[in-house]
């Protein structure tokens, strides 16, 4: 058991982007998806996550919203989404996140992520949204809340923008985090036979039109999670077209 500190909800900068992708990979390895597409070698599989993260976690900093979870000094969680527009990573990221695979021989995994991928594109939605994911809890802290508390920063950060959320989970577990933030399934598939939940989340109030939204960055401001933020959230594109989107989905095991 790992001791119990202050925990607080941040802006991750740049400078932990890498130390963010490998706790993502650290707690994603072995989701019932990636283990499908990927194959059951963690060992293989680990760096190979890591590496695609530090990508996408790059430019998320840049368009969109990653919020780090701390007990002091130690990272403990990670949370991020982009705004809307930005869900799919333009050409060059693409290319850069497929050279990704080639370094850790999973080229041959592209029909599998190209089944996986046009399944989820067919269910993003064609409104106006903001693309949660990737999200994990360090091994050693979950079941203590830390996922509960980012759902909790991004969901009032929503709220203030009036957005619509949006994200993809192939675990039940989660499915029950995301319902008490105010999250509904809008749809269930099997993808290469692994059940995938779709799940939006409207604001608490009429969401305005999409041109007068006004895209919130990481650096914009720093709000910590409270107990009232949590309590709150408890009550109230055609993305996935390129390997590289495939790894962004919401996806952490328990919270």
């Amino acid at each position: 058991m790992v001791p119990a500190g202050p925990l607080s909800i941040a802006p991750l900068q740049q400078g932990a982007v890498d130390e963010a992708a490998r706790l993502l990979a650290r707690s994603m390895r072995d989701t019932p998806l990636h283990r499908r597409v990927f194959g059951s070698d963690e060992a293989r599989l680990e760096p190979l996550l890591a590496a695609a993260f530090a990508r996408l976690l790059g430019r998320q900093l840049r368009v969109g919203c990653v919020l780090a979870a701390r007990e002091g000094d130690r990272l403990v969680g990670v949370a991020a989404m982009v705004p809307p527009g930005h869900c799919r990573p333009p050409l060059r990221e693409a290319g850069a996140l497929l050279a990704v695979l080639a370094r850790g021989r999973a080229l041959h995994r592209l029909p599998r992520i190209g089944r996986w991928l046009c399944t989820w594109a067919r269910h993003d939605p064609r409104s106006a949204h903001w693309h949660m994911g990737p999200a994990a809890v360090d091994r050693a802290h979950q079941g203590r809340g830390v996922g509960t508390a980012l759902m909790a920063a991004l969901c009032e950060r929503l709220d203030r923008l009036q957005g619509v959320g949006y994200l993809e989970t192939d675990k039940p577990g989660n499915v029950r985090l995301y319902r008490r933030g105010g999250f509904e399934v809008v749809a269930r598939r099997r993808v290469l036979g692994v059940d995938n939940w779709f799940m939006q989340r409207r604001p608490s109030g009429p969401v305005p039109d999409p041109h007068s939204i006004a895209g919130l960055r990481s650096g914009d401001s720093v709000d910590r999670s409270t107990p009232d933020s949590i309590a709150t959230m408890r009550s109230s594109t055609r993305a996935r077209r390129s390997a590289s989107t495939g790894i962004l989905s919401w996806s952490s095991g328990r919270r």
